[in-house]
């Protein structure tokens, strides 16, 4: 938040919104995918042009951070582009969702980890969903940043690895 002459400015607010607004560029209904946002917090895109997803185990990100949970990695979390966490986004297990450049997706190879696969729709949670409101609801761990901002696959894979005690290969290894 910044204060300017008397007038408070919420950027982050803004930067989600608008990041949101790109996001939903990968909605197969826009109206639909919105009012799902805002009846149940989120909504089913398409990741494949505007983003790719890789998605990590919640245990490879806790070993890697030395913290048991997801509000706890919260603050930890430094891979520079939006990240959400699901209760059951690795088959029964909680996971991590990262945003990435769509090429990213299409080459990743790194334990602990798999790519969404492209154009196979994704559960992603509204752009204001940055704490755990509910159990069961997806948010965002790290929040949007603004529109096409995504993670840094190195530093993506740098975690990733630093959790499975993997030294080898990077995202496309």
């Amino acid at each position: 938040m910044h204060e300017l002459t008397g007038v408070t400015v919420q950027l982050g607010r803004e930067q989600r919104l608008a990041g949101g607004h790109w996001l939903l560029g990968a909605a197969p209904s826009l109206q639909e995918a919105r009012a799902d946002w805002e009846e149940s917090g989120s909504a089913w895109l398409r990741p494949g042009a505007l983003f790719g997803a890789v998605v990590v185990r919640a245990g490879v990100v806790h070993a890697a951070l030395g913290v048991d949970s997801p509000i706890e990695c919260a603050p930890l979390v430094d891979v520079d582009g939006p990240v959400f966490y699901s209760e059951e986004g690795f088959g029964r297990e909680g996971a991590y969702t990262a945003l990435v450049p769509a090429s990213v997706a299409l080459v990743w190879r790194v334990n602990g980890s798999i790519p969404h696969h492209r154009r196979a729709l994704l559960e992603v949670p509204a752009p204001e969903a940055v704490r755990p409101e509910r159990a069961g609801r997806q948010w965002w761990v790290v929040p949007l940043d603004g529109p096409g901002l995504l993670c840094d696959p190195d530093l993506l894979a740098a975690l990733v690895k630093q959790g499975t005690g993997d030294a080898e290969g990077g995202p496309g290894a």
